[in-house]
């Protein structure tokens, strides 16, 4: 029997974005470069972290309501640099950062404040996940190794060297016993992170590994990077086929909650839809006018936000393929 096409999958969940606000959006005012964007499990906040400078100014974080468009908090003080990434907790009540100044600082977000602020990387610190337990997250930073921590506390219950070089992404398997790492050394691993061995060597980029993704049903493995290919692996961590499209690096990749679509963004000022089923290429989004860093899908997966260098976050009807809230200057034109 033939899988139902892309085009249909998304149809079908067009009626999930009928209470998404119409009002002019706050969300559009933010212009600085965002380089992660993250969709809490529950509820209806986003975040977005990024900053204006490397090292010269602080970095910022973000909460935004994604159905109104409105700022819903600023969280302040955690970064004195740029924000690198970010992740949520499964009850959505607990918010982690990771910086150019190699902290990694664990937020309130009821209470909208830093708890914790955790020193244990020597360089910058690029990636942070959850599991979908909410017990734990891992952290990867500039020297390759990788930290664990028990969220209650937090409490640090492994270190392992997971990589020579940086590492730029990490990802939990949907049960919690993989934890998968992207670095620049071309590779990405699957380790068993409670023994701290590895299961697995992904092998076949080119270039340096920036991202590395889940399927919700923990089927699929992507990755993607500066060889402007996307690889998919079985679960065991063998490659399945490949995609091509971006003319430059691309920095994110997010897997859609029906497993069957891909989004991706690309420093090619672009974000790209993927049909897995048909392995290829179903949409491009945009334009932009500068690279995109992070893409991200809502929960439900009827929203697919982005977060680029020059236009902040944008976010995007998946299934009409039509932003959510026009940027200002878009809605001038429509208007002439």
């Amino acid at each position: 029997m033939r899988r139902p096409s892309l085009m249909l999958l998304l149809v079908l969940m067009s009626a999930a974005l009928s209470a998404v606000g119409q009002e002019l959006p706050a969300i559009a005012k933010h212009e600085r470069w965002v380089t992660a964007v993250a969709f809490a499990p529950q509820g209806d906040l986003l975040a977005s972290v990024g900053g204006e400078s490397l090292q010269f100014r602080p970095g910022d974080v973000k909460l935004w309501n994604y159905k109104t468009g409105a700022l819903a908090a600023s969280l302040e003080g955690g970064h004195p640099t740029n924000v690198w990434s970010v992740a949520w907790s499964a009850d959505a009540k607990t918010l982690v950062t990771t910086g150019y100044d190699g902290k990694v600082v664990v937020w309130n977000v009821d209470e909208k404040k830093a708890t914790t602020t955790l020193t244990n990387h020597k360089g910058w610190c690029r990636a942070v996940a959850f599991n979908a337990a909410g017990t734990h997250f891992a952290t990867g930073g500039e020297d390759g190794t990788v930290f664990v921590f028990e969220a209650g506390g937090p409490k640090e219950v492994k270190t392992f060297k997971a990589h020579e070089s940086a590492v730029y992404g990490l990802a939990f398997s949907p049960d919690g016993a993989t934890l998968a790492t992207a670095s620049i050394d071309k590779l990405a691993k699957l380790w068993d992170w409670n023994a701290g061995t590895e299961k697995a060597k992904l092998e076949g980029h080119a270039d340096a590994v920036w991202t590395v993704k889940y399927s919700a049903d923990g089927q699929k493995i992507a990755t993607a990077g500066a060889d402007r290919k996307i690889k998919i692996w079985d679960a065991a961590g063998k490659e399945q086929f490949q995609l091509e499209g971006h003319k430059d690096w691309i920095s994110g990749v997010a897997f859609h909650p029906n497993n069957a679509v891909l989004a991706s963004a690309s420093h090619d000022r672009s974000v790209k839809l993927w049909d897995l089923n048909e392995k290829k290429e179903a949409a491009t989004l945009g334009p932009y006018k500068s690279s995109v860093w992070s893409v991200a899908f809502s929960p439900d997966g009827a929203v697919l936000a982005s977060g680029s260098h020059k236009e902040g976050v944008r976010l995007w009807n998946v299934a009409e393929k039509k932003e959510l809230f026009p940027r200002p200057a878009d809605a001038e034109k429509k208007a002439e």
